[in-house]
């Protein structure tokens, strides 16, 4: 009785925070759903990456201003649910002596996501990419240890290093193919980002999760699955999906394996949505 209490507070938590602030400030109840589909459509139906960072600058000055949270979940229960199914399946690589010491983690269009400190605090290597210099300069907040030095590549990303050597945190295009990433992680932690793109974008996606995971390597990817699904799949984002969404072949299924669908990871404020949870390995 305990634990169900605990999951419905988290979840009351959750869906209070996303229409609270808008039922202040607009005297109306707008749908979780509604806010969170209106926040991924500006973040990508782009087709240059200065109008995606406009409009997705725009939701991130209203989320520091007090607005809607819109897809953000802060329940500390959530995270902990992700941290265990993640850790969980890279136990094997943790005792594995030809492994380096430190895991890599590849999190791409993480925002400010709270596990992404989580996980460096637990002793991984974090990598992060956004958009969105808000975004990123949130994420930097989470780290109260240390200091960040930048730079700024030729294309205009700024790269963010953490003075502990575990911490990389780039504001750019997740899109754009990075040399320097190839064969370097370990695991990617991905939170809805596969579901937030365009049928269209998703081959380009994988491809470079593909190109940066090591042989072998981990992804732990969250996706939202609606009912009826069958009947609103082609309606988003955020995209209803499965299984076999996932493993198509121009998606993950040329590069992965699907080693474990997780059913729903934790609840969310969505009516009628689950948040799924699934594990592919690189071949």
């Amino acid at each position: 009785a305990r634990e169900v209490s605990s999951s419905y507070h988290c979840y009351k938590r959750n869906i209070m925070q996303t229409v609270s602030v808008r039922f202040k400030h607009l005297g109306l109840l707008t749908s979780s759903l509604f806010l969170q589909t209106a926040a991924f459509s500006s973040r990508f139906p782009y087709s240059s990456s200065t109008p995606l960072r406009m409009g997705w600058a725009d939701t991130w000055d209203d989320i520091l201003q007090g607005g809607s949270q819109r897809w953000k979940i802060t329940c500390e229960e959530s995270h902990q649910k992700v941290i265990s199914h993640l850790d969980s399946f890279l136990e094997d690589k943790k005792n594995n002596p030809n492994h380096a010491s430190t895991l890599s983690v590849f999190c791409p269009l993480a925002g400010d996501d709270p596990i992404v400190h989580l996980l460096w605090k637990m002793g991984y290597s974090v990598t992060s990419i956004d958009l969105v210099p808000q975004a990123v300069a949130q994420m930097r907040n989470h780290f109260k240890e240390g200091s960040w030095m930048s730079e700024e590549q030729d294309d205009g990303t700024i790269i963010w290093k953490h003075d502990s050597g575990r911490a990389t945190l780039y504001v750019g295009d997740a899109l754009v193919s990075r040399p320097e990433l190839v064969n370097k992680f370990d695991a990617v932690y991905d939170k809805d980002s596969f579901g937030a793109l365009q049928k269209d974008m998703r081959a380009g996606f994988c491809k470079r999760l593909s190109e940066y995971t090591k042989k072998g390597g981990t992804i732990y990817i969250e996706v939202k699955l609606k009912e009826n699904h069958h009947e609103v799949k082609h309606i988003g984002p955020p995209f209803s999906l499965k299984k076999e969404d996932l493993m198509a072949e121009e998606n993950f299924g040329s590069a992965f394996e699907h080693v474990k669908e997780l059913g729903s990871v934790y609840d969310i404020p969505i009516p009628s949505a689950m948040q799924t949870g699934h594990v592919l390995r690189k071949k």
